[in-house]
């Protein structure tokens, strides 16, 4: 349960750095960061039992995305 409040928190405070951020491409990432850790964090409270970095998951077409 940590580590999904850990991923939340950072997920959170990704956004709130890409609201006060003027630099496109930065807050492109942050979002992007955001997103990331916002998918983690769902699929840790499905029961995953190992996280992999997001470019290291096989591509699936979800939905939710």
């Amino acid at each position: 349960m940590r580590e999904i409040h850990y991923y939340r928190d950072q997920a959170a405070r990704a956004q709130r750095l890409a609201r006060a951020i003027n630099h496109p491409e930065v807050r492109d990432a942050l979002l992007t960061m955001a997103k990331d850790d916002e998918q983690i964090a769902e699929d840790l409270e499905l029961g995953a039992i190992e996280v992999r970095h997001p470019e290291l998951a096989p591509q699936q077409s979800d939905p939710r995305r």
